[in-house]
């Protein structure tokens, strides 16, 4: 059989020049670019299908100089078609047409807006195969360069707001989010208004392949946080939720799911309000169990993504997306070749649920407070330690999961945590409070959120006509405090330790309060330790050897004055009568004296080392404590229960009650 005959169009010269040829004629304006468009067809058909794919043909493409006359090829095509005048709300403004065509308007300008509303069939096909000749070109680096040195965004963008044919806007959408994989090219591309234009094709196009193009370009366009909330803004992300929502084919929900991945980065507030809007939440959430892999995994990451936005958290907890936060996270745990990392956002997410009531059930009903208890017993999580505490403060006042956890053994866990180490877990933002308190957003000036309720209920019972009636010097914060007494300066080179009596005896102004209680480190164990604490029976928790050692550890240890909260839940273990005979069963009074009075700690035998400047503090503290155990040892049921365990209690009993006594009764 005989070989095929070769063409013209086999030689890549011969391409360049009717490429040229044509890019060049529109400089005189004498001939039209649809005029010669037949041997102008056959040169870029055969750059697509056989000079370009072949090896290293991107490379001879760019070296022998043919994206230069593609551009003006393009260029030439967005001056011809200028946008309508009258341009939709998320539009770039028309005058980027004129700006690529880098001439004026022509005289006939009737003729091209006419050609915009309905372009010639030639036209189109010659626009769709420069296009995609330009699309292959960018998926190399050296092009897109060249691309963005030649001025080649701005005539893509004008393509883009005048073409609305759906394989135009196809391969346009291609073509921009290959050159946004150049952070460069990402920052020009948002600057000529590409993105209102790219969401408006979301919302007019109806082809698969077209959609595919137009989310991946917005994907590539979110490489930075502030490109993510650019594109948030303006409405990006909306219309993905509502794609989502429709239950597209396979390939387009996956092309969703990897664009609302990179968009819920860091997620904003706006991100979060368009995704709830757009009815994204419960398909999300029903996505975990996709078959592939990729897409349940990149779903999982959204989901944790949006727990930092707390506005979104309880609209996530109704869809299930507690469930299924705390179940891949069992899971992660329980394989053994899963990295922290990986575990990581899943932890943030499952701890920034604690923070409203309704999620805070949820966890608790699907075991979510056995899978807190395990990351704070597992030595490997130990960064996320202070993190999870936080979270756990959250069940403060749920007296069935303080139960449950004081069962789990918590409270041994938190003495621990008092001297552990910091983590490295970065502050969440005020976007991620609670929102059972969501805050109050008005054009006013500031105010008290106190003097604001005032205000609304003196309106509503009718006290008030309106809120000019009322005047802002009323708000208490307008209010002089009282004056805080002078403290008494303490010797210098000692720092004073505050006992819980001379802390009665100081004012309670909200100054002088935030001066006594230092919320550092260890603020969140010490008050879950404190509630333990105000249980009528706390001594099964806190009076054992474990809780006392870390309490004594921090209030002995620590760098500057130990939080008042922990010498008042001394305190109050101490005067609790439930408490008196685990003092005694636990050697805690022995404990008290050689701690605190003795400056020895148990880590210290058989060779004391030498304690800091405040033994004299420390001792007089622990000389209140005995103290305290004294006067509860003297009473008649103290008299009582230290008969019955020397003549009743077993041996180690008796023991621990005959070593006792001479440190608690006089």
């Amino acid at each position: 059989m005989a070989a095929a005959k070769p063409t013209l169009t086999d030689s890549l010269s011969f391409c360049l020049a009717q490429l040229t040829a044509a890019a060049g004629e529109g400089q005189g304006g004498e001939k039209d670019l649809a005029s010669n468009e037949t041997p102008l067809g056959r040169a870029l058909l055969a750059l697509r299908t056989r000079h370009i794919k072949a090896a290293g043909g991107i490379e001879r493409f760019r070296a022998r100089g043919g994206l230069r006359p593609l551009l003006a090829l393009l260029r030439r095509a967005a001056a011809a078609d200028p946008a309508p005048s009258e341009a939709g709300p998320g539009s770039a403004p028309s005058s980027v047409a004129s700006a690529a065509s880098g001439s004026a308007p022509s005289s006939d300008s009737t003729h091209s807006v006419a050609s915009t509303l309905s372009p010639p069939v030639r036209l189109r096909k010659t626009l769709d195969l420069a296009l995609s000749i330009l699309a292959n070109c960018c998926t190399e680096g050296a092009c897109r360069a060249e691309v963005r040195r030649l001025g080649g965004i701005l005539p893509l963008v004008t393509i883009l707001q005048c073409m609305k044919t759906d394989s135009i806007q196809n391969r346009t959408a291609r073509a921009l989010g290959n050159l946004a994989m150049e952070p460069e090219s990402c920052g020009d591309i948002h600057s000529a208004g590409a993105v209102p234009l790219l969401v408006e094709s979301l919302t007019a196009c109806q082809d698969s392949q077209c959609l595919q193009s137009v989310v991946r370009a917005l994907r590539n366009l979110a490489d930075s946080p502030q490109h993510r909330l650019a594109l948030a803004q303006q409405g990006a992300v909306r219309p993905l939720a509502e794609l989502l929502a429709a239950a597209p084919d396979p390939t387009l929900t996956s092309a969703l799911v990897r664009a609302l991945l990179e968009l819920s980065r860091g997620c904003s507030r706006a991100c979060a309000e368009q995704l709830s809007l757009g009815g994204g939440l419960g398909p999300l959430v029903s996505l975990t169990s996709h078959p592939k892999r990729a897409v349940r995994e990149a779903t999982i990451l959204i989901l944790a993504n949006l727990c930092a936005q707390g506005l979104v958290r309880p609209a996530l907890g109704n869809a299930g997306g507690v469930e299924v936060l705390l179940g891949e996270l069992r899971r992660r745990r329980s394989t053994n070749g899963a990295s922290s990392a990986s575990q990581q956002p899943l932890v943030r997410a499952v701890c920034l649920l604690c923070r409203e009531a309704i999620n805070r059930a949820r966890l608790r009903d699907a075991g979510g407070l056995e899978l807190l208890m395990g990351l704070l017993r597992d030595p490997r999580a130990s960064a996320w330690h202070p993190r999870v505490v936080a979270a756990l403060v959250g069940f403060l006042y749920d007296t069935g999961a303080l139960g449950r956890l004081q069962a789990l053994g918590l409270v041994p866990l938190l003495a621990g945590q008092l001297c552990g180490e910091a983590g490295d877990e970065e502050e969440e933002g005020t976007e991620a409070a609670s929102w059972d308190f969501p805050e109050e957003r008005t054009p006013e000036r500031p105010e008290a959120g106190s003097f604001r309720s005032l205000r609304s209920w003196l309106i509503s019972e009718g006290y008030a006509a309106g809120p000019g009636d009322i005047s802002p010097d009323w708000s208490p914060e307008r209010c002089p405090l009282p004056e805080p007494a002078e403290p008494v300066s303490p010797t210098p080179g000692q720092t004073s330790l505050q006992t819980p009596r001379t802390l009665r005896m100081q004012g309670r102004s909200p100054a002088a309060s935030a001066a006594e209680e230092p919320w550092g480190r260890e603020g969140p164990a010490l008050l879950l330790l404190s509630r333990f604490s105000q249980a009528p029976d706390p001594s099964g928790a806190l009076v054992t050897g474990p809780a006392l050692c870390g309490l004594l550890a921090y209030v002995t240890g620590a760098p500057g004055p130990p939080s008042p909260r922990a010498l008042r839940i001394l305190a109050r273990l101490t005067c609790n009568p439930a408490c008196l005979e685990a003092f005694v069963r636990s050697y805690g009074a022995a404990l008290l004296r050689a701690w605190l009075v003795l400056g020895v700690a148990p880590d210290d035998w058989p060779a004391p080392r030498a304690r800091p400047a405040l033994q004299s503090q420390h001792r007089e503290l622990g000389e209140m404590l005995l103290q305290n155990l004294t006067v509860q040892a003297e009473s008649p049921f103290g008299v009582g229960a230290l008969t019955h365990l020397l003549l009743s209690g077993s041996s180690e009993e008796r023991v621990a009650c005959a070593l006792t006594l001479p440190f608690i009764c006089r």
